[in-house]
């Protein structure tokens, strides 16, 4: 596997859009990328009121901004310091995020929210302003177990792979395949203790709390994001009392958030935005609070219960992601204490126990799901379909099973037996198929390098060459290479299947992962091959277990094309969800020109209708970037371009997604068929939009076509590993 070197290049305060402002779920080809370059390029801040920028002469920067900033042309201008900048008033920073809807259970959803541009600025400010009082008002509970620690390290990486010499195969790691740099960040802060939950499972704190206590009990928070109230951040940081009777609140770090966090809302107070990482900061200030008053209650002494106060670590133990709460303890008086207070101290904050979820373990503390995840993990790797020597499994004991359809039963036999279900395991199962995927592939590599350096070897020194070594490790390759090409298809198979039943955008991203690491070995195969058939350094004997022939490639390609329509016939587009199955288009645009769907699929799955205007701008983007420019699409196209013209003439500056997709379409080159109606297109979106005056638009958008590509949408420099690359990075709650 390719490792890139990771560079530091410095602590940009813009950084903070890369990583703390998009939820997870968002769509491929969109992310803050190119707002990141353009906001550093044009040294784009908010210093107090005002919204400054670099001078520029031909003002296409100036023009830029009021776009996505909905800046009108009454606005006046001022010039300081080689800055130009606008007064904003609070009234103009109040805004209506892009609301888009996930699945998250079968029949219900998770509204999540890309909130706008403007307020995107301001969070930038308030966390270089804020960043030390965060770390410090997160600093507070012994529970949590993901809270801020540091300032995270900016990395850029540079990919060399295809710039070094030929070799067996460039086969990445679900990544870029060129030599441009790409912004690699988690998250603004460094976290404590834990990333994830799986880690708390595996983590020595978990199990020397298994050993020292006999019961586990385990609970979260109903809809903590949806219920939060805004203003409880002040009362968190300093107490409700108090906050009623200062007469300076407004100064002070807590209303600062809780007016930021309204803003962006469109000055909701009840609830907070759900999806990106500044709302588990805010909630996780709160949660503290809760978590310091509990640990302090259960400190006093309680002459009712003991004689003296609970111990921490003695009498109970408890640790909290996020909002879900693990509670160890031996005697049920302390858990019905611990329990009470937590009641009390959420109410104060309109928070309330998920009781549905609320759990009781006892010794031996494992769940259900944990033991599933074992039984999984042992049917992997006895799962013949992820061998390329099938003679290796003899040395193993058990069943061995060489067919999906034998997997899939024993994990219909697993769930049953462990009373856990398909959405307890759907996204681990797909992470084990990911890796066994990765193992194979490297290893069938490994042998095929092998194989190549002996015929170099023979080539140099053919008098002295043993031609028993060759033919030793040409039978190893052969059998690897014909098992490869069955397994391959056995894999697809059962990953549509574990995907099928319940298609969430987290399973979405990992069934994309095999996928296109599957299409990505085969795209390599082939260009080594062709690489050194071009330079004549080997001969066709030497080359013949390389790649697929023509037939065994497209019966896979077929296989996985298949399995997709499937997805999109199977299911017309839930009124819950979108997002699923644009990650599933750009597969399809991988497999390349022998594979495409109908104007019908397309339409009848996604419900382009010409008269409706709610498709939305996640589906419009994804659409456009998956029928690009090609003639068989023309009618969907048309529909598109007429639901855009229609959303624009009601266009509102302060709604999110108005604003991302008048940016997006002033850039994107494939809502029209020519350049001269791409012009006409973008300069009536200037137009009915309300834009700048009518004579100069044409200049404009030559100007800002010139010098901006891409804006939120990636359009020109489109690599899928690299997007997916990118998730892999970040953690999804």
């Amino acid at each position: 596997m390719h490792k890139a070197k990771g560079k530091i290049v410095g602590l940009k305060k813009e950084r903070v859009v890369l990583s703390d402002i998009l939820p997870y779920e968002v769509p491929p080809y969109f992310s803050n990328r190119f707002f990141y370059n353009f906001l550093v390029t044009n040294k784009v801040c908010f210093v107090d009121d005002e919204l400054r920028f670099k001078k520029d002469k031909s003002r296409v920067t100036e023009k830029m901004i009021c776009l996505m900033f909905g800046l009108r042309k009454d606005r006046s201008k001022y010039s300081a310091d080689g800055y130009d900048f606008y007064k904003i008033d609070d009234k103009h920073l109040i805004t209506i995020p892009y609301s888009f809807r996930i699945a998250h259970k079968i029949d219900d959803y998770r509204e999540l929210k890309v909130i706008h541009p403007i307020n995107q600025l301001q969070i930038i400010q308030f966390y270089d302003k804020y960043k030390f009082t965060i770390k410090d008002a997160t600093s507070k509970s012994k529970f949590s177990l993901r809270k801020p620690d540091k300032i995270a390290s900016l990395k850029y990486y540079k990919d060399s792979t295809h710039t070094k010499k030929q070799s067996v195969s460039q086969e990445l790691e679900v990544v870029e395949s060129s030599n441009k740099e790409y912004t690699s960040l988690k998250t603004f802060f460094s976290y404590q203790r834990c990333n994830n939950i799986f880690e708390f499972y595996e983590s020595y704190e978990y199990q020397r709390a298994e050993k020292r206590f006999n019961k586990l009990l385990k609970f979260d928070i109903s809809r903590c994001f949806d219920s939060v109230y805004t203003h409880s951040i002040s009362w968190a940081l300093l107490n409700k009392r108090a906050v009623k009777e200062r007469l300076d609140r407004k100064t002070t770090f807590g209303h600062k958030f809780d007016e930021l966090m309204q803003r962006m809302n469109y000055n909701e107070t009840s609830g907070i935005i759900i999806g990106p990482e500044f709302s588990r900061i805010f909630a996780e200030i709160i949660l503290q609070s809760v978590d310091v008053k509990v640990n302090k209650a259960l400190s006093l002494k309680n002459i009712e219960v003991y004689s003296s106060p609970y111990q921490y670590k003695k009498d109970y133990d408890i640790y909290r992601y996020v909002d879900d709460y693990f509670v160890f303890f031996n005697d049920d008086k302390v858990k019905d204490e611990v329990l009470k207070l937590f009641k009390i101290e959420l109410q104060k904050y309109n928070l309330y126990f998920n009781e549905s979820k609320t759990e009781l373990f006892n010794q031996p503390i494992i769940t259900n799901i944990s033991i599933a995840k074992e039984e999984i993990k042992k049917l992997a790797e006895h799962s013949l379909i992820f061998k390329l020597d099938k003679s290796e499994s003899d040395k193993q004991l058990g069943i061995k099973y060489d067919k999906a359809k034998d997997i899939i039963t024993n994990y219909k036999i697993i769930l049953a037996n462990t009373h856990t279900t398909y959405k307890d395991l759907q996204n681990y199962f797909l992470v084990v198929m990911f890796n066994q995927v990765k193992k194979m592939v490297k290893k069938m590599e490994k042998e095929q390098k092998k194989l190549i350096r002996l015929y170099d070897k023979k080539e140099q020194n053919p008098d002295e060459f043993d031609q028993s070594e060759i033919d030793d490790q040409k039978k190893i390759v052969k059998t690897y290479f014909s098992n490869i090409f069955y397994n391959l298809n056995e894999v697809i198979e059962l990953s549509f299947f574990v995907y099928t039943v319940l298609p969430k955008v987290s399973y979405s991203i990992k069934l994309c992962h095999i996928l296109y690491r599957i299409i990505d070995f085969i795209k390599n195969q082939e260009k080594t091959k062709q690489q050194y058939s071009s330079q004549g350094k080997l001969n066709s004997d030497a080359l013949q277990y390389i790649a697929f022939e023509f037939d065994q490639k497209h019966t896979i390609f077929k296989k996985i094309f298949d399995g997709i329509l499937l997805v999109l016939s199977k299911n017309k587009l839930s009124k819950y969800s979108v997002v699923e199955t644009l990650y599933l288009l750009p597969i399809v645009n991988e497999l390349g020109k022998h594979y495409s769907f109908s104007e019908e699929t397309l339409c009848k799955h996604f419900k382009i209708v010409e008269s409706d205007i709610n498709l939305d701008y996640f589906t419009i983007i994804s659409l456009l970037n998956h029928i690009e420019c090609k003639p068989e699409y023309r009618g969907i196209r048309r529909i598109i371009n007429n639901i855009v013209r229609k959303k624009m003439a009601n266009y509102e500056e302060n709604k999110a997604e108005d604003v991302y997709l008048l940016m997006d379409m002033l850039v994107c080159p494939y809502i029209e068929e020519t350049q001269e109606k791409l012009t006409e297109f973008r300069t009536t979106l200037l137009h009915i939009s309300g834009y700048f005056d009518e004579h100069y638009n044409e200049e404009l958008l030559l100007s800002i076509n010139s010098r901006f590509s891409n804006v939120f949408c990636n359009w020109n420099e489109k690599n899928y590993g690299i997007e997916l690359n990118t998730k892999r990075g970040h953690s999804v709650y």
